[in-house]
């Protein structure tokens, strides 16, 4: 734990009211933290006090960061010492400017106590650009547009289908015509197809002469500025790096995007926010699609199927984590802020909140942008949050998936809200599917209605207005217990504490279609036990005994992808989407089962008795079990088939003479017959 010499708080010149000894005090200090009222400026070298030995300084101000930012490694190259940075905290926009601030303790403890939870960072994906720009328009404003940057950027201008310009006087840029076809590609290497791709003629006089390139149909480009005014090239063009797409008619907008581009040239950085096992994947088995769901939810299309798995373009994921929040099987995981994380950080915000004495915690889920931005106008222009709302940031609210909605319910909350920004509401399906599940189970178990709520709305005052109507909801029974591990775990240990602690226990919830979760059942008749589903299925819900013909299903390994339907030669599986607490995480349940059929001449076990009724009714007649007692061979094992057929000197392949090949006079005899 910090020490109470390394927590800077600060009233912000009595802006706000501080209880340093409740925050002493639920944070399990040894001492009570020293409060400041102006730490930014006059009180600025307290941070000297700092012992970086007992942790990183925890500095509760974020306004003025690069200021205290700049001071504290002044300190610490002026000391000697080891770099560490500090933790900074804002308690003032989203606690202590409040309306509510007297009762405010409570929840600045918590915010401490989250602010030092350490979570994994994620690796990173490079880029690099050497600034060869093209330029894709369809007028002068477009030659213009290119003539800006040369002497700047390689830039390159595609008339896209028309090539009614004047020609320029310097040829400084090669200009060319052709109808865009496709585009691909990425910040550094991009590709653009064109059809018809010609090169402006030097001769050109009054219009535009072009020629023909030979052999090529395709332009590479690090940048592209689309100034065509049509259909952007690419999906979520706005989150595609490199590819700059505005409106023509906006000159100001041009001016900025020209600006943007002399940006964009050298080695670049982002995080990889996704990783992918291919081997819990329920994509698809023995090329039989069933899951695409994190392909239907990616906004960019930086997902595609190939070769029976997901092949994901780290250089265009935006890193929305919509395909992790709806993944099955946890096959696709967030690392920018992965759930484990975020299950840490909410436990220790919980737990402290609940210490302090801080009761009906209602979670606010938001981004650091348009949430912080929405909470910031609440606080500065209107009555500020309520006490008892605890904002709790992600990297992307798209990122937050089933397992983390119900652990956080089972946690103890009065309410999950998550506040998205309105210009990615196109984005949120899969999260919009994530909450209706989640609701679902929370009112199948007596938690009542609604706990969970996205705010879409660009007006703070509106979201001001439905945080504080969560006054009157009461607390969901629960408290936080430790969500570790793969998806699945995490969703079992959420999933059985909701039941320990639900106010109306149930045994089975029904769940929409497209759910997650749920059981198999098949018709016992029609089932010859041929295993093929358990081959198909990726997450070991189906299996075999190896020891009898058995068919065994666990219910909590199921993701109801549908392999095992789709797999089924007989299909007889019927998938059920439910939540069945009957059945522990690694129960298992007889589907079928049956006595092991017998060789009918040495005794020997070796197959179903289903499977050999269902050979012996398909084979009835067919000619290479015509003979007398033919039929028989299904019968035997491996080694008296081959044995009888040795004995009896019959060859199985023999179906008597075969008819010569027909000719034309076959042909024009028949007809003439006929006739």
């Amino acid at each position: 734990m910090i020490k109470s010499s390394n927590i800077f708080l600060c009233s912000c010149e009595t802006s706000q009211k501080v209880d340093a000894k409740a925050i002493g005090e639920a944070l399990g200090l040894e001492a009570t933290p020293k409060l400041y009222s102006h730490l930014c400026r006059t009180q600025i070298g307290e941070l000297k006090t700092a012992t970086p030995d007992d942790g990183a300084p925890v500095i509760c101000c974020t306004q003025e960061t690069p200021v205290l930012m700049e001071f504290w490694q002044e300190l610490t190259e002026a000391s000697g010492a080891e770099a560490t940075s500090p933790v900074f905290v804002n308690i003032r926009e989203t606690a202590g400017w409040s309306q509510q601030g007297d009762k405010a303790a409570p929840k600045m403890a918590a915010l401490i106590a989250e602010a030092q939870v350490k979570v994994a960072g994620a690796g990173t994906v490079s880029f690099n650009s050497s600034g060869n720009t093209l330029v894709i328009g369809r007028d002068e404003t477009a030659l213009a547009a290119a003539k800006r940057l040369v002497g700047h950027l390689n830039v390159s201008l595609l008339l896209d289908g028309k090539t009614d310009i004047t020609p320029p006087s310097l040829a400084n840029l090669p200009v060319y015509c052709g109808k865009v076809v496709t585009a691909t590609g990425h910040l550094g290497n991009y590709t653009v197809t064109v059809d018809g791709l010609g090169i402006l003629e030097p001769s050109s006089r009054d219009s535009g002469t072009f020629k023909d390139v030979s052999g090529a149909g395709e332009l590479q480009a690090d940048i592209i500025i689309d100034l065509r005014g049509d259909v952007p090239l690419f999906r979520a063009a706005e989150k595609r790096d490199g590819y700059l797409r505005v409106d023509i008619g906006d000159k100001s907008a041009v001016e900025r995007t020209l600006f943007d581009a002399l940006n964009m040239v050298g080695e670049f950085e982002k995080p990889r926010y996704i990783e992918y096992n291919s081997a819990t994947c329920a994509h698809s088995r023995s090329n039989i699609v069933a899951c695409t769901r994190c392909i239907d939810i990616c906004p960019t299309g930086a997902l595609i199927s190939a070769d029976e798995k997901i092949v994901v373009d780290a250089h265009v994921c935006a890193g929305c984590g919509s395909c992790a929040g709806t993944c099955p099987t946890g096959a696709i995981t967030y690392q920018y802020s992965g759930a484990d994380g975020l299950h840490d950080r909410a436990r220790a915000l919980l737990e402290t909140y609940a210490k302090a004495g801080g009761e009906n915690p209602v979670l606010l889920i938001k981004d650091q942008d348009f949430g912080d931005d929405v909470i910031s106008i609440i606080s500065r222009s209107g009555p500020g949050l309520p006490a008892n709302v605890l904002p709790f940031t992600v990297n992307e609210v798209t990122q937050v998936g089933l397992e983390t909605l119900l652990a956080f319910g089972a946690f103890g909350v009065s309410a999950i809200m998550i506040v998205a920004n309105p210009r990615k509401a196109d984005e949120t399906d899969g999260l919009d599917f994530q909450i209706e599940l989640a609701n679902t189970i929370f009112e199948g178990l007596g938690y009542g209605t609604q706990r969970i709520r996205l705010l879409i709305e660009q007006d703070p005052s509106v979201i001001e207005e439905i945080l504080s109507s969560t006054a009157s909801l009461s607390q969901m029974p629960g408290k936080p217990f430790i969500v570790n591990g793969p998806k699945r775990s995490s969703l079992s240990a959420a999933l059985r504490t909701l039941h320990t602690y639900a106010p109306a226990p149930v045994d089975r919830v029904a769940l929409p279609k497209g759910a997650p979760l749920g059981s198999v059942t098949i018709d016992v008749e029609g089932c010859t036990l041929c295993l093929s589903c358990v081959g198909s299925c990726p997450t070991g819900a189906l299996k075999s005994n190896p020891e009898a013909p058995q068919l065994r299903f666990s219910t909590g390994a199921c993701v109801q992808c549908g392999l095992c339907q789709k797999t089924c030669p007989e299909k007889v599986i019927t998938l059920t989407p439910e939540i069945d607490f009957t059945q522990g995480v690694r129960d298992s349940v007889i589907l079928k089962e049956e006595a092991p059929f017998e060789c009918i001449t040495c005794g020997k076990p070796f197959a179903t008795a289903s499977s050999i009724k269902l050979m012996t009714e398909k084979l009835k007649g067919h000619a290479m079990f015509s003979a007398e007692g033919a039929m028989d061979r299904l019968k035997m094992c491996e080694i008296c088939r081959v044995a009888d057929i040795v004995n009896a000197g019959s060859d199985p392949w023999d179906t008597g003479q075969r008819r010569g090949p027909k000719t034309t006079d076959d042909y024009l005899k028949e007809r003439n017959d006929e006739d």
